[in-house]
């Protein structure tokens, strides 16, 4: 096989652009003119390293509750709440930490967001 010509070049190392006037390197051969053995057009993928068999461990590090005075009165408003399940009380509890973590605090927006969740209609 290392004797074959590259079939995209015919050989040459170079192609043309269809328009004329520029050649760059062959992107097959990278310019030997020759047929690479590998490019049979197959490449394995297959993880060998035995890292990839074992499951990653996730261990959360972050904060397990609200750190700034907002989240926390916010946190305690969720809690409070009579309209919600225990699920969804959670649930916005996560989103307040989660808010805090990326954002550093609790915006205004979000504790509008949070209140009218837990509030009941009315």
């Amino acid at each position: 096989m290392e004797g074959e010509t590259c079939r995209v070049c015919g050989g040459d190392g170079r192609v043309g652009n269809a328009f004329g006037g520029s050649s760059a390197t062959c992107p097959s051969c990278h310019g030997s003119g020759r047929r690479a053995e590998a490019s049979s057009g197959f490449h394995d993928v297959t993880k060998t390293k035995p890292s990839h068999h074992r499951p990653a461990v996730t261990v959360s590090t972050g904060p397990r509750g609200p750190a700034t005075s907002e989240g926390l009165q916010l946190a305690q408003e969720v809690n409070a709440s009579t309209v919600l399940a225990a699920d969804a009380k959670t649930r916005l509890i996560a989103e307040i930490v989660n808010h805090e973590s990326t954002h550093g605090r609790c915006t205004k927006t979000f504790i509008k967001k949070v209140r009218k969740q837990a509030r009941p209609a009315g």
